[in-house]
């Protein structure tokens, strides 16, 4: 099958960029930090690496769509066949236009033009950690998409954004089909196919209407509602994600409670993490994700940009 890879990326440090933004913020510019604060616009080169990290551990990846509002990498050669830019205004409404919230662009992902059947999203915050085939995202037999989840206290947190969302997406799901799974999104690559995240749009069209707005909100829609409906409709293959999730038998067990090398398919990790390279070599995970928050400082990006050159050295096709 073909499998696409589709990446949102947005350099906040761009002054034009950076002005657009800032002349649709509210009068009073009181929007918390973590809805439009630098954390969720700051660039840190880890495009790049995620890029590299792609074409070692995942070359079977057909094409590469990078969305961005008007903006292209400057070391990026978009010579390269198996790279595509893609600008907002190629497949989103204009009247939704300008967006500033990645919750709401994420909607639109089934829309990009050239798009494969079989696709995989990330954030440019989200990296391939050890070699991966097509079956680790897609069941080979039925060629459904493979749904990642864990387990998270959602409702002790719903004041939070992320997680009130998610919450509205299982109620969703819940009462149009009467089940829904309380596990919460892995927060990494995801899998879907392309007819069926359309298909979960216009099924709960009327329920929820499309809305985009500018800047993160608690109606915003969330894309696990797709994970959820193709889970509902038994169109996906659920998962379940934790810190040890490769690990089998007491043997296995044993070394991960002892703090030695263990394996998970995906690990979340704050990117105010002091020792990354001792938690990367503690669970070997297929996935990770550096997660910039309110709580990061630039001296944390400066070694997170040393880290990522350490593990992924040397240009990729995808660079000039």
């Amino acid at each position: 099958m073909d499998i696409d890879l589709v990446y949102l990326w947005v350099d906040g440090s761009d002054p034009e960029w950076l002005a657009k933004k800032n002349s649709y913020l509210p009068d009073d510019r009181q929007l918390p930090p973590d809805v439009a604060g630098t954390c969720r616009y700051v660039e840190n080169d880890e495009l790049r690496y995620s890029l590299r990290s792609a074409e070692r551990f995942a070359p079977w990846i057909r094409r590469i769509f990078i969305v961005t509002d008007d903006q292209t990498p400057r070391w990026l050669d978009t010579e390269n066949p198996r790279v595509q830019v893609v600008f907002h205004r190629d497949f989103i409404p204009a009247e939704v236009l300008p967006l500033f919230n990645s919750a709401a662009l994420e909607w639109f992902l089934p829309d990009i033009p050239g798009l494969s059947e079989h696709f995989l999203y990330a954030n440019d915050d989200m990296f391939f950690g050890a070699p991966v085939d097509p079956g680790f995202f897609f069941e080979e037999s039925s060629g459904l998409p493979i749904a990642r989840l864990k387990r998270q206290r959602l409702k002790k947190h719903d004041d939070d954004i992320y997680c009130h969302k998610i919450l509205c997406m299982q109620q969703l799901v819940r009462a149009r089909f009467g089940r829904c799974t309380s596990l919460a999104p892995h927060h990494n690559v995801d899998a879907y196919l392309r007819t069926d995240f359309l298909k979960c749009r216009e099924t709960f069209r009327n329920e929820m209407p499309l809305v985009a707005n500018r800047f993160r909100a608690d109606e915003d829609w969330q894309r696990s509602l797709a994970l959820y409906y193709s889970l509902a409709l038994r169109r996906a293959v659920l998962r379940k994600v934790n810190r040890y999730n490769k690990v089998h038998g007491w043997s296995g067990y044993l070394r991960s409670f002892l703090g030695k090398r263990c394996g998970s398919d995906s690990r979340c990790i704050p990117a105010y993490t002091q020792d990354l390279q001792g938690v990367m070599d503690k669970y070997a995970p297929s996935l990770f994700c550096l997660n910039d928050d309110p709580r990061v400082s630039d001296a944390d990006r400066r070694r997170i940009g040393q880290f990522l050159e350490t593990l992924f050295p040397g240009k990729s096709s995808f660079e000039k």
